[in-house]
């Protein structure tokens, strides 16, 4: 058994995760566990996903205009 650490936030390590999956689910010889482990904690975890889809998300066109949204 051989081991292969890939670092899928590369363009190559996509590559080779992808491929991977397919041989996997095509041959028996091919096994993916995955045990990475979070960046962050629980919680810094759902704020990042939160920002990425725009939740909670003040905007205003000049700092005046922000500290009044952030204020009322």
């Amino acid at each position: 058994m051989t081991t292969i650490t890939i670092n899928k936030r590369t363009k190559a390590g996509k590559l080779i995760f992808e491929m991977a999956k397919l041989l996997s689910e095509k041959e028996k010889g091919v096994v993916i566990s995955e045990d990475e482990k979070p960046r962050y904690n629980t919680e810094t975890e759902k704020v990042i996903k939160d920002v990425r889809l725009g939740v909670g998300i003040i905007k205003a066109d000049s700092v005046d205009e922000l500290f009044e949204k952030l204020k009322s």
